[in-house]
């Protein structure tokens, strides 16, 4: 047997993988990581389109609620106004409330069809076009949340994460020690 007590007999210390806790703490702040990086995307896509925005008339052709299916089979319920719109003489249809990608979520349709209350088929409203992509155009002006709401909660798994590996190393220091 070498010298540190190695099976193989060669004197060095073999290499052995990370403890358990170790490598899920590892796991948890890089998940954290990825849900800020997603969060300030959404923040940074939102606050563009909110920046170059140009005001346009359009008009309101078609209102409705879309049930769109949530985690585990739960639902959510979206109001969707479509509209459309002409912009630097071509014309455009969309669909979007805020900008960017993601769209209100509602538990029920009758808080879904309240949001709509605003709209109504054949209305006259403004609508914000970026110019960088004039087929997105949205009718609120105000970001969603849910950037800014994926940053904050990226930072707690982080700080959950960063807490499960300092632990994992001071267990591992303590370990050292008594050996």
């Amino acid at each position: 047997m070498g010298s540190d007590g190695d099976a193989n007999g060669s004197g060095g210390r073999l290499i052995q993988p990370p403890k358990p806790g170790k490598a899920m703490s590892i796991f948890v702040l890089l998940v954290g990581l990825g849900i800020v990086g997603v969060g300030a995307y959404t923040y940074v896509a939102e606050s563009a389109a909110l920046g170059n925005s140009v005001e346009v008339t359009a008009e309101v052709v078609d209102t409705g609620v879309e049930q769109v299916t949530v985690s585990r089979g739960a639902s959510a319920y979206v109001p969707v106004v479509t509209f459309q719109y002409r912009f630097r003489g071509t014309d455009y249809r969309s669909d979007l409330l805020q900008p960017g990608t993601t769209q209100p979520r509602y538990e029920s349709t009758a808080t879904a069809e309240s949001r709509l209350s605003a709209y109504t088929v054949g209305e006259t409203v403004t609508a914000y076009v970026d110019p960088d992509a004039p087929g997105a155009a949205f009718l609120d002006e105000t970001r969603s949340g849910q950037g800014l709401g994926a940053v904050v909660v990226g930072i707690g798994v982080c700080l959950i994460g960063g807490v499960g590996l300092y632990q994992a190393r001071r267990e591992a220091r303590a370990r050292e020690l008594v050996r």
